[in-house]
């Protein structure tokens, strides 16, 4: 199961530097985007059911530095999985 989780709100560049080594630090977090627009960040987080990732909310997600809030989506299913890039003509 993968999830997307915004992290939003985050304040001044230090804060941004705590994050980003803290998310470096926890194998739990697979990929991290620094975003535009609503939220600073995007992570992808693997998980194997809903506790898991309660837990991983609960114990990693929530603790990271300047985290204020958290928007958490599930993939129901593939529709489609990445796809190789082809050149523009």
């Amino acid at each position: 199961m993968s999830v997307n989780c915004r992290q939003c709100a985050l304040k001044i560049a230090l804060t941004l530097d705590r994050f980003e080594a803290a998310v470096r630090k926890h194998p739990e977090i697979r990929e991290c985007y620094l975003m535009t627009g609503g939220s600073d960040y995007m992570l992808r987080v693997d998980v194997e059911n809903a506790g898991a990732f309660e837990r991983i909310h609960k114990e990693v997600l929530s603790t990271l530095p300047g985290v204020l809030r958290i928007h958490s989506s599930f993939s129901i299913r593939d529709v489609l999985a990445a796809r190789s890039r082809s050149r523009r003509l």
